[in-house]
């Protein structure tokens, strides 16, 4: 009797743990009746006789509406769309409710006036050419590989960086940051190719034409677009800007963007990259006016010239005249190498050892071996190297007359290892310096940066030497 009073007592408790352990039953909201979903779609004839101001307003708590008015989208819950011209339009509204989408009955409202001060504004001309024209634009790649304006079709900057006004470069929070690549040495970022079309239009309407060339996806769109031009946004609607197809998957909504900078000639919109792609950025898009491309004439314009400092002599003076005929300069333990644009403006902010990456691979660790790489210029034209190896070299040099301060070698090539670092003083192809920059000690220079020329990108690798008698 004991033995089954055990076993009921058990198998009760199995069937209380099993009850208590059940999982709950969920269920979603019922759907929602379109019928019960309250809005309102209000011209204003006050501002407007024409009808061309329009008020949506969502009276429905807890529920989201999304306007789709046809220059535009919105889920504000209040929303003031203004139409320059006139016609009937269309809006469509989907609800966003606990139990799923509903889409609601389309309101369609009639203007019947135009009402052109909503588009008279210098942003709009230079988008669209003004009212009754157009403007047609392309992006600033072509088949070829070439960039006619900008360094390459796009550019990459910060998620609170936005409209570039005067030399401001457009920082409106933290994230702040930029990186302008040159398509000749990235190429990764975008095909060479024909991009197609693009053409924004005040002609009866703000409507948006696009042709992808290189994106069958797309293909010839139709649709309208708004430009704020206070707010400096632009939103298009049944069309797409050009872009290249390899950043298709990392921006959530190609139909909105920020305008970075509009000019008669140039058009830059960026667009936020999604985070999973890397992390949250803004990709900038560059294009041209196709009226400027079309003109556009390749000019065969020579690397400007860094201001340097030659201490009131020629660069022979700077290299090598002293009382003893020879100077010695000693690569620098600190900054022994770095990046400068074509001007001599660097690149990167490395001023101490502890200034460099992990990237780039220079440590502590390396000082003592790269102060043993020396070169001396003497003012007979001839040069001598040592390295850090203990490795002798010797050959002659020239300087240019012509105030670009080319150092041209031969017999040697001077080549130093920079510690452990992958990176190596080398010169040219074709076997030469360029001096980008110096600095001075009172009135002796005592630094000198030789740069030498990427034949890709436009800028120079840099190698910090200092006087060392």
């Amino acid at each position: 009797m004991k033995n089954i009073k055990i076993i009921i007592t058990t198998f009760l408790t199995l069937v209380f743990l099993m009850s208590s352990c059940s999982p709950d039953t969920y269920s979603l909201d019922a759907v929602t009746d379109k019928s019960d979903i309250d809005f309102e779609i209000k011209q204003d004839f006050a501002v407007d006789p024409g009808g061309n101001t329009v008020i949506l307003t969502n009276k429905t708590p807890g529920v989201v509406l999304t306007w789709d008015y046809g220059t535009g989208k919105s889920n504000k819950a209040t929303e003031t769309v203004k139409y320059a011209f006139k016609g009937n339009y269309t809006i469509k509204i989907k609800a966003v409710t606990g139990g799923g989408i509903v889409e609601l009955d389309p309101y369609t409202v009639t203007v019947t006036q135009d009402n052109l001060s909503y588009v008279d504004d210098p942003l709009w001309n230079l988008l669209t050419g003004g009212v009754g024209k157009s403007k047609t634009w392309v992006l600033d790649l072509n088949a070829d590989g070439i960039s006619k304006y900008f360094i390459g079709p796009m550019y990459y900057y910060g998620t609170d960086n936005a409209w570039f006004e005067g030399g401001d470069k457009g920082c409106y929070g933290t994230d702040c940051w930029s990186w302008l690549p040159e398509w000749k040495g990235n190429q990764w970022i975008a095909a060479k190719g024909d991009y197609g079309t693009m053409t924004f239009s005040l002609d009866g309407g703000p409507f948006l034409t696009t042709n992808h060339l290189m994106s069958p996806k797309y293909g010839q769109e139709s649709g309208t677009y708004f430009l704020d031009a206070n707010a400096k946004t632009l939103t298009t609607s049944n069309a797409t800007i050009l872009h290249p197809n390899e950043n298709e998957n990392c921006v959530d909504n190609w139909q909105s963007m920020k305008i970075m900078s509009l000019t008669e000639n140039t058009l830059q919109v960026g667009v936020l990259r999604k985070t999973s792609c890397e992390s949250a950025a803004t990709f900038v898009f560059n294009f041209i006016s196709k009226e400027y491309s079309d003109n556009w004439v390749p000019k065969d314009v020579p690397d400007p010239n860094p201001a340097i400092d030659l201490n009131g002599g020629t660069v022979d003076d700077l290299l090598a005249t002293t009382t003893t005929t020879t100077k010695t300069w000693t690569l620098s333990k600190d900054s022994p190498f770095n990046w400068t644009d074509l001007t001599g403006a660097f690149l990167n902010p490395w001023n101490t050892v502890g200034d460099y990456p992990g990237w780039a691979g220079y440590t502590a660790a390396d000082q003592a071996s790269v102060i043993k790489n020396k070169i001396s210029f003497s003012d007979n034209g001839t040069i001598k190297t040592v390295d850090s190896n203990g490795v002798e070299k010797s050959g002659t040099y020239t300087t240019s007359t012509d105030g670009t301060n080319i150092i041209t070698f031969s017999g040697i090539s001077p080549s130093f290892p920079i510690g452990n670092s992958s990176s190596t003083v080398s010169t040219t192809a074709d076997n030469k310096w360029k001096i980008v920059k110096t600095a001075k000690t009172g009135n002796v220079v005592t630094d000198i940066w030789f740069g030498k020329r990427d034949p890709n990108k436009s800028e120079y690798m840099v190698f910090h030497f200092v006087l060392s008698n």
